[in-house]
């Protein structure tokens, strides 16, 4: 269990956000997504000479059966991301550690499905606890464990409201386990950010996306589209609430729809500043179920249930 770690680490170390908040640091963390190159939404460029390190551990449960494809697994994501800002940017690197089994959330998703959203999984409350499965037309994985593909972006701040970041994913992870693609990705990403009085602010970005062509899986897309939308309040300065939407293409072209369609996903999280040299992280995210699969606008393929924490040092 990779939570305990963080929790000690939150109360004990920590580095100067002079700067306000902002989106919470997520991905879909798809299965078959977290193999490629996706862009954050947090729009924070660091000034000359500053350094930032932070890490996140994810816990995403994912059930998805339809013809053609059965996902039933849990991931544990352990990302940890460097920064260092120079005069007209900073440099991000991110190595993520992937371990994919059956996880601790089963029972705790069947509960929360029945009593809060009031909808049920079809299969999901017949399925076996603790599987751990990826399989489709072409391919099948279990549990696994690893180095997934690092990452290398450019952040820099073109005005008061808009940066941009470039980015490029080499293939270090384990594609026959589902660690990584096996190829490179690259892409840009336009970022804007708007106050909207009252401590309220907008946050958007747009991105394009190349991917380099999978080695093991099938139907890789050349070109993936990402965009995002955030609404954060920063009631004083120590506390952040963020609501957040994010939309991805699919990363294959499998010829499933359930499988093919846009993704899309909620983040709702919560940032504190602990000191003036830290800030915590946490959130939740969800898929179609938290509309009942009815509006695939709002929310459609992603993991059932995410949870999220994550510890930023800067020094």
């Amino acid at each position: 269990m990779l939570w305990p770690a963080v929790i000690i680490a939150a109360c004990s170390y920590i580095p100067n956000l002079n700067e306000g908040f902002g989106p919470i640091d997520s991905r879909n963390h798809r299965a078959l997504s977290l193999t490629f190159l996706r862009f954050s939404p947090s729009d924070r460029v660091l000034s000359n000479r500053e350094r930032e390190f932070s890490f996140r551990v994810t816990s995403a449960n994912d059930f998805r059966q339809v013809p053609g494809l059965l996902e039933d697994q849990e991931t544990e994501r352990l990302a940890f991301k460097w920064k260092r800002g120079f005069a007209k940017g900073d440099l991000e690197v991110e190595v993520p550690f992937l371990f994919r089994g059956g996880g601790f959330l089963d029972p705790i998703i069947l509960g929360w499905h029945e009593h809060i959203l009031h909808w049920v999984e079809p299969g999901r409350a017949e399925a076996p606890s603790g599987r751990s499965i990826v399989e489709g037309p072409g391919f099948s994985f279990g549990s696994a464990g690893g180095l997934g593909d690092i990452s290398v972006f450019w952040n820099q701040r073109l005005n008061g409201h808009w940066s941009w970041s470039s980015g490029v994913k080499a293939p270090t992870g384990n594609a026959h386990t589902l660690m990584g693609s096996g190829a490179f990705d690259a892409g840009q990403m336009m970022k804007y950010v708007g106050r909207l009085g009252k401590g309220w602010s907008f946050h958007g970005e747009l991105g394009l996306i190349a991917q380099g062509k999978p080695t093991v899986l099938p139907g890789g897309r050349g070109l993936v589209h990402q965009e995002g939308m955030a609404l954060t309040w920063q009631p004083n300065s120590r506390d952040n609430w963020v609501a957040q939407w994010q939309a991805e293409a699919s990363a294959l072209q499998l010829g499933i729809p359930g499988s093919d369609a846009t993704h899309r996903m909620l983040v709702f999280g919560y940032q504190r500043r602990l000191s003036n040299r830290e800030v915590l992280e946490l959130c939740f995210m969800e898929d179609r179920d938290v509309f009942n699969g009815r509006w695939p606008e709002g929310a459609n393929i992603a993991p059932d249930f995410s949870i999220q924490a994550g510890i930023t040092l800067r020094y």
